[in-house]
């Protein structure tokens, strides 16, 4: 009997999944102290006097497009227990790493595995409760989960790989939700685009991917032009951002750019820090141009000095005057332009000599695409009431780099190309 138990946990121990179940352990005990708070009050009691149709449908006119999203976490809020919103939380973080294991792990899957829940752990765990834990998650984990699922079908389809109906039918399902968030269905976007033009190239394209993308264009006019989203707008300008509509596009950019960094820059995200030091390892081992190591070494000593030595060189005091000056607003956007910019020409640097030009490009593509996905809130009277959650697709975007990157340094074959060279 202890002999059997003994080999049971040894299987289990020498599972590529071992680290994903370390990890959903660890969500488990952490889900036991979450309770309904926030906008799970309201969500709660949504349909306490009406259907829920009749509630969407008053939704759609007066305040979201999220209709999908609303639908099923009304459902979770308003008709179940919580504990069947955990378990099914605990799906969507087991998704969300089975996914981003199948479409960026290449080999050693078990320690793949191990640093990509590493990376899910480091997300600001702080995020996910800003509006309710139930709504903060189905919002945004749940929707980066099923995106990022949906991504398999293409891989299938690049592989000549035959996708079974039933998978098919989950693949559709995925991107109807995760299309419903309005910078999801972005990210989709810019994603699925250039790969349906790739894939008509190599003339690899099946219905299947013409269905997805057709999902996500709906969408994307659904989102466009639903009467709540105007009305939600309205009403947010009124409460958070009372002159938004005065503001003009150089200061809205403007905005977009320092809020976004605020958080990575004044509040020491670690999976950042864990970027730019990436890159400037990476730069530094594989080229012998001098100014290519400068390159590299260039974005975590522009962090560094930033966020260390700026405020030591002019000073506590006047450092708060100087916030209020435009003269600041100037040079912090300078600093923060040089930091993405340097950051995307090094992505494409250290990838450059891959042989396939998807594998090559994607990187600083991914890169772009994060940024690009918190930057529109740029447009939005919410750009700072809706905090830091709306970075997580950003976040999810420097975790894959991350990923790729150290796949790229330390895979025993990479190693070996070094050594020869």
């Amino acid at each position: 009997m202890r002999l059997q138990m003994k080999e049971k946990v040894k299987k289990v121990y020498q599972s590529d999944l071992f680290p994903m179940f370390l990890f959903l352990a660890l969500m488990l005990c952490i889900e036991m102290f979450m309770t309904k708070e926030g906008d799970d009050i309201f969500f709660s009691s949504a349909c306490n006097n009406k259907g829920l149709i009749n509630y969407l449908l008053e939704r759609y006119h007066t305040w979201t497009s999220r209709i999908v999203i609303e639908a099923i976490l009304v459902t979770f809020s308003n008709f179940l227990p919580m504990v069947i919103w955990k378990i099914a939380n605990l799906g969507m973080y087991a998704l969300l790493i089975y996914s981003m294991q199948k479409l960026f792990v290449s080999q050693n899957k078990k320690m793949g595995n191990a640093i990509i829940c590493i990376f899910v752990l480091l997300l600001p765990f702080s995020i996910f409760h800003e509006a309710g834990w139930i709504a903060t998650f189905n919002n945004y984990l749940w929707v980066v989960a099923l995106g990022m699922y949906s991504f398999i079908g293409i891989q299938n389809m690049m592989k000549d790989k035959k996708t079974p109906i039933w998978q098919a039918i989950t693949f559709i399902l995925a991107i109807i939700y995760a299309a419903n968030q309005e910078q999801m269905a972005g990210i989709l976007f810019l994603i699925y685009t250039p790969m349906i033009l790739y894939m008509l190239k190599i003339k690899k394209v099946k219905p299947l991917l013409f269905i997805m993308y057709a999902i996500i264009i709906v969408n994307l006019v659904f989102i466009l032009t639903c009467p709540g989203n105007t009305a939600r707008t309205i009403e947010e300008a009124s409460r958070y951002y009372q002159n938004f509509e005065e503001v003009s596009l150089i200061t809205k950019l403007e905005q977009g750019l320092t809020s976004m960094m605020y958080y990575v820059m004044e509040r020491w995200r670690i999976l950042f820090v864990v970027l730019l030091v990436l890159i400037a390892y990476a730069m530094v081992k594989q080229n012998n141009d001098i100014r290519l190591k400068i390159l590299g070494i260039a974005p975590i000593a522009i962090y560094a000095f930033y966020h260390e030595y700026i405020s030591l060189i002019i000073g506590f005091r006047k450092m708060q005057v100087l916030e209020t000056m435009k003269i600041y607003t100037i040079f912090k956007i300078v600093v923060y332009a040089m930091i993405l910019i340097t950051i995307t020409i090094c992505l494409y640097q250290i990838f450059k000599k891959e042989k396939n030009r998807l594998k090559r490009f994607m990187p600083a593509y991914l890169f772009c695409v994060g940024v690009i996905s918190r930057y529109i809130m740029a447009f939005s009277p919410t750009i700072y009431a809706s905090e830091e959650r709306t970075c997580l697709f950003w976040y999810i975007s420097v975790s894959i780099i991350n990923l790729l990157v150290i796949q790229k340094m330390f895979t025993k074959e990479q190693i070996e190309e070094r050594k020869e060279e």
